[in-house]
């Protein structure tokens, strides 16, 4: 039996994985299936038609090898399976071929060490927040091409941090957002890293570990957002980047260790809203603290 508790990946079939993928190694066949992604379902006809064959028996060759793992068929119908579905995904996600236009913006945030403006830069694929000013980097990540495409540079970078948020919520909800596996979430104390405790979510199925500060994962805290909405921020109308707690956890600070408690301050206009999270980073307690000048 295959040991997933210490390889999540240790019961695929890699033999079979091949085959699968064997299949897609043609243009015809892609063409049938970018064909049936824009449509629900197709008959025969419509489906070669759509996929701009002239030789039925040249087509009904390369339907054949896809029906059954990426097509389904029903009396005459044809329709694409969850695997045909994320195949193409794929294949229109990355827009094989042709590469995304790079950015390069200043943002309206502070590098968390020494104050200079943070720049996002999106080249190859990947998104990097970083400062021009010293060696800090804030965050790395992935943005597909299709994201890209359609968008300027604001309206991506936008769109970016929204996507990102949904996938950090879901993590620390326990979903991964890679594979819709199982997380579990913890607070690490002083990794090999530039932050000093990050919330850190593990997925049992795939493996992938997505580490963020703590901060970032209370933008779904109902005490969270509506403190920020008091002070007139509104969580899903900012990215993360233009609040310091979810860049920085310079202010974040271990109060207690038995149990296990860490307190991250949040500041805004006077007021100070402290948030107090476990050894997984849930909220247990939240305090509104307001400060008095004599």
């Amino acid at each position: 039996m295959a040991d997933l508790a210490s390889n999540p990946n240790a019961d695929v079939d890699a033999a079979e994985a091949a085959a699968a993928f064997g299949s897609l190694a043609d243009e015809n066949r892609i063409a049938i299936l970018l064909a049936l992604w824009s449509e629900e379902e197709l008959s025969f006809a419509d489906l070669q038609s759509a996929a701009e064959f002239e030789d039925s028996s040249l087509f009904n060759y390369h339907l054949g090898k896809l029906v059954g793992r990426f097509v389904e068929k029903e009396d005459d119908r044809y329709r694409l399976r969850a695997a045909g579905a994320k195949a193409i995904d794929v294949v229109v996600d990355e827009r094989f071929g042709s590469s995304s236009e790079p950015v390069d913006l200043e943002l309206d945030a502070a590098c968390p060490d020494c104050g200079t403006p943070l720049r996002a830069r999106y080249e190859n694929d990947t998104i990097t927040i970083d400062c021009p000013g010293c060696d800090c980097v804030v965050h790395l990540g992935y943005f597909p091409p299709r994201g890209r495409a359609a968008r300027d540079p604001e309206a991506f970078l936008e769109a970016y941090a929204k996507r990102l948020w949904r996938d950090f919520t879901l993590a620390y909800e326990g979903i991964c957002p890679r594979c819709s596996g199982r997380t579990s979430t913890r607070v690490e104390v002083d990794p090999d890293w530039h932050l000093d405790l990050p919330a850190v979510s593990d997925c049992a199925d795939c493996g992938v570990s997505i580490g963020t500060t703590i901060g970032l994962r209370l933008l779904a805290d109902p005490a969270v957002v509506a403190f920020l909405w008091d002070h007139g921020d509104a969580v899903d109308g900012r990215p993360f980047w233009e609040f310091p707690f979810c860049l920085d956890d310079a202010d974040a600070e271990v109060v207690s260790q038995e149990p296990f408690r860490v307190v991250v301050p949040i500041e805004r206009g006077g007021e100070v809203l402290q948030v107090t999270v476990d050894e997984a980073a849930q909220v247990v307690e939240t305090a509104r603290v307001t400060n008095r000048q004599s």
